[in-house]
């Protein structure tokens, strides 16, 4: 490679290692939207059967992917904690953009470049052996 342009390389691939040690330092992660809701507990002698005010919360997750749709409850006990795995998902997905736009810059700088030279290189030999 060119002595500026391998530089450059150096610099993208150690900030795409930094992003990986990142990631692997955010956590469980779930991609999946909260919802939560505010319910009759179905005890007629409870305020929340009178009071919209007094309802008790519940919390639920949904998604989509390639398997489909989905919904779950989540137990009061780990509400905190489902709430933290959602936002390491969008560190992580943040970080993965970040990567993607890195790499995208390192292929164009390859292409650009070097690949541009090797291309050129591979031309005039295969020129020379006519």
């Amino acid at each position: 490679m060119f002595k500026g342009v391998q530089e450059s390389y150096v610099i993208l691939e150690r900030r795409r290692g930094a992003i990986l040690k990142k990631m692997a330092s955010v956590g469980p992660f779930i991609m999946a939207t909260p919802t939560p809701l505010r319910v009759k507990c179905g005890n007629a002698g409870c305020k929340c059967a009178e009071d919209p005010e007094a309802r008790h919360e519940k919390f639920h997750l949904s998604w989509s992917d390639v398997d489909g749709h989905g919904t779950c409850y989540v137990p009061v006990d780990l509400h905190e904690e489902v709430r933290e795995w959602i936002a390491n998902y969008w560190k992580m997905k943040e970080l993965m953009s970040e990567m993607t736009a890195i790499s995208r810059k390192m292929i164009k700088m390859y292409a650009g470049t070097v690949g541009k030279v090797k291309r050129r290189q591979a031309k005039l030999a295969k020129a020379a052996e006519k």
